[in-house]
């Protein structure tokens, strides 16, 4: 027996079985199954056994086209993306990374690979050369660019504590925004809904932050697993403010499910988070690209 066939019996274990979490319609909405690889679309294809072990029913990936490091400069694999993005279409979609930085560069690149191309979003990486946050006027052009072409809008946010004296966020990357950042951008344009990512780093203070602005999503994805924090993200904000993504392969599905499964929800509640909520967001953009969607 290889490792790949060995499989334990979930309800043994208290744990829920694959059944059970394909009956929850799971989106990873923060999928980096292509992250770093020399061939993404054999990463694509190793990664899938894992995905449809968890019975994750669609994999968003944050890194279409371009780099993270550089997302602004095509990859020698873009293409080949392109085409995996088409064949697998049931089951994968793209959100194309873009740097407020260089807004012109971005919206050309948005024009490309959303408007002209598969993705469906885009996403504002962790930190970027001239260090330009979400809340810069630069970003303007490109939230009404987003807005125009339905666009889900992700957001790498993060608080690292640094500085003199030491005060979260004080020791982020040139360019990493903060929820802070992600609250005011929500504040100029109130009609358009943005995903705040990895709970802000601090989910204690990311909830706190986005609270007041009824158009920002929380997303758990990629920090710490806390016990209670789920919990506490539903009080404050309400069910249909957040969303969940598997932050894999760096991050476990087992550890990132269990944020959620670990709640006190009720079972509508827990697969709101778990898809339900991210496919309201989407469901303009996939009906405009002929995608199939069922809420």
């Amino acid at each position: 027996m290889t490792s790949r066939e060995f499989s334990i019996n979930a309800a043994d274990y208290g744990l829920p079985t694959r059944d059970e979490l394909v009956a929850l319609r799971i989106w990873d909405t923060h999928f980096h199954g292509f992250w770093g690889a020399a061939d993404p679309v054999a990463q694509y294809r190793f990664n899938q056994f894992y995905v449809e072990r968890m019975g994750i029913e669609r994999s968003i990936s944050l890194e279409i086209g371009g780099t993270l490091a550089n997302p602004l400069t095509p990859a020698p694999f873009d293409d080949a993306l392109r085409s995996l993005l088409d064949t697998e279409r049931a089951h994968l979609s793209g959100i194309t990374p873009i740097d407020p930085g260089f807004p012109d560069e971005s919206c050309a690149k948005m024009e490309k690979w959303i408007r002209q191309g598969p993705c469906i979003g885009i996403k504002y990486v962790g930190g970027n050369k001239l260090g330009v946050v979400c809340s810069h006027p630069n970003n303007d052009p490109i939230i009404r660019l987003a807005a125009e072409l339905d666009a889900t809008i992700y957001i790498h946010t993060w608080l690292k504590v640094g500085g003199t004296p030491r005060l979260p966020g004080r020791d982020n990357l040139p360019g990493e925004s903060t929820p802070m950042d992600v609250a005011v951008l929500a504040q100029r344009f109130p009609n358009v809904r943005l995903i705040c990512g990895h709970s802000g780093g601090d989910w204690e203070l990311g909830v706190r932050v986005v609270r007041p602005h009824k158009n920002i999503l929380l997303e758990f994805a990629g920090a710490d697993p806390h016990s209670g924090s789920v919990d506490f993200a539903v009080k404050e904000l309400g069910a249909d403010r957040v969303v969940w993504g598997g932050h894999g392969p760096s991050r476990s599905y087992a550890t990132e499910l269990g944020k959620v499964l670990d709640a006190d929800l009720s079972r509508a509640n827990r697969m709101k988070i778990f898809g339900g909520n991210f496919r309201q967001l989407a469901a303009p953009i996939f009906r405009k690209k002929g995608l199939k969607l069922e809420l």
